[in-house]
């Protein structure tokens, strides 16, 4: 392995590369290759002043950025999510993703500064790298694979509350100033972003911070070890930078962090769950009261259930078609877990009305108002998503406290 020498300087500027900067800076030497390592605000214009400058004067033989290729491709291609086939999304189970994407779509016109969008300072250094005939390379874990991992490490209380302000944040307005933006690149403010958080949340912070943290510096690393470059320079968010710096130094395998959570015996018995109560509350309830207590369960199941789900699509303006497959699926469901209500009514939404590359254009402005969620086609969808599986939920609670009730 070639020899590893000791970083250049631990300060915002680096006399060896006679580079000065106010941003977060740091230089390292792997191997016989100096690798320049810039901390940045992902809507900072001093940030991506200092990747053009950066480039300028250190004239290096590669660009890594904070992507994975999907982000890459995206942040490249404006009109990205305008291309995407929403049918395609449902039918592949990708609408987290999808979701994701649009959360960070709409963040673009609310942040204060309009002069910059997210990750422009990612978008300047891939367009200096395609300029000069550099190798840019994407050095960022697979987004679906981060929230796959972060998902999956935490339980049903904690997805929910994760996912109320998830949505929450499609709400606000706050504009975010230049001095708070500048001041975003401090480490502490951003670590202490996760500190802030119950301690049930660790393995979130984990997921997201850590880990990228390791694949991020060992990225760079295997780029700088290939031996081809000089000079390499890394642009990273500047809350990665100290974490990137404690291990940059050392060899870390990357198969673990790219492996998705897999399914555990309490996984599949949970999916279990609601088949054999329901199907043991019928039959116990059918052999001590007669056939027509049993039927009377199994009514009430399509009644209230499916009713529930239906009006959840009803609410969000569903398609016909649509109410009528979450009124049909959710009592299935009970039986069959593979059938979701917003599932299949979403998926019939997409197909029976596509959005238009208006709706696309609008997400963040009608994101800001509760009528602009149902005038958007593509928000809409998600809503025919959530509102008949939470119709399905409550009915499955409402059923089974009726069921017994009444054996007692």
């Amino acid at each position: 392995m070639p020899s590893i020498k000791k970083s250049a300087t631990k300060t915002k500027s680096s006399r060896k590369s006679g580079f000065t900067t106010d941003e977060p800076y740091h230089v390292e030497y792997i191997g016989k290759t100096e690798v320049h390592l810039l901390g940045t605000a992902h809507i900072s214009e001093k940030s991506v002043e200092a990747v053009e400058a950066l480039v300028e004067k250190v004239k290096p033989d590669a660009i890594c950025v904070e992507l994975c290729d999907s982000r890459m491709k995206s942040l490249e291609d404006p009109d990205y999510l305008k291309k995407m086939d929403i049918f395609k999304v449902f039918k592949e189970r990708k609408m987290w993703l999808l979701l994701s994407s649009l959360i960070l779509s709409s963040f673009q016109k609310k942040m204060g500064n309009q002069k910059v969008r997210p990750g422009d300072e990612m978008r300047k250094g891939i367009q200096l790298g395609r300029e000069k005939g550099l190798l840019v390379v994407p050095v960022d874990r697979e987004i679906q694979t981060t929230l796959k991992r972060a998902w999956g490490n935490v339980g049903f209380f904690s997805k929910t509350f994760l996912f109320s302000a998830l949505i929450t944040s499609l709400f606000v307005k706050e504009d975010v100033s230049v001095e708070k933006i500048e001041e975003m690149k401090s480490e502490d403010i951003l670590n202490d972003l996760f500190s802030q958080l119950p301690r049930r949340y660790d393995s979130i912070r984990n997921v997201i911070i850590d880990e990228r943290d390791i694949y991020l510096s060992e990225k760079i690393r295997r780029v700088a070890l290939e031996g081809k470059f000089k000079k390499i320079i890394a642009i990273v968010g500047a809350g990665h930078l100290k974490g990137i710096l404690q291990h940059i130094q050392h060899e870390h395998p990357l198969e673990p962090l790219e492996s998705l959570p897999k399914s555990s015996w309490l996984d599949y018995a949970k999916i279990a769950i609601y088949p054999i109560f329901f199907a043991g509350l019928i039959g116990y309830t059918t052999y001590t009261q007669g056939k027509e207590a049993g039927g009377d369960i199994l009514s009430q199941l399509v009644w209230i259930k499916g009713g529930l789900a239906a009006f959840g699509a009803l609410v969000a303006w569903g398609h016909p078609i649509s109410i009528f497959l979450a009124f049909l699926t959710a009592p299935i469901g009970t039986f069959v877990p593979i059938f979701k209500a917003g599932w299949v009514a979403a998926l019939s939404e997409s197909y029976l009305r596509k959005p238009t590359v208006e709706d696309f254009e609008k997400i963040a402005e009608d994101s800001e108002t509760v009528s602009g969620f149902w005038r958007n086609r593509v928000i809409r969808i998600f809503l025919i998503f959530f509102l008949p599986q939470i119709g399905s939920t409550v009915g499955t609670f409402l059923v089974a406290w009726k069921g017994i009730r009444n054996l007692f």
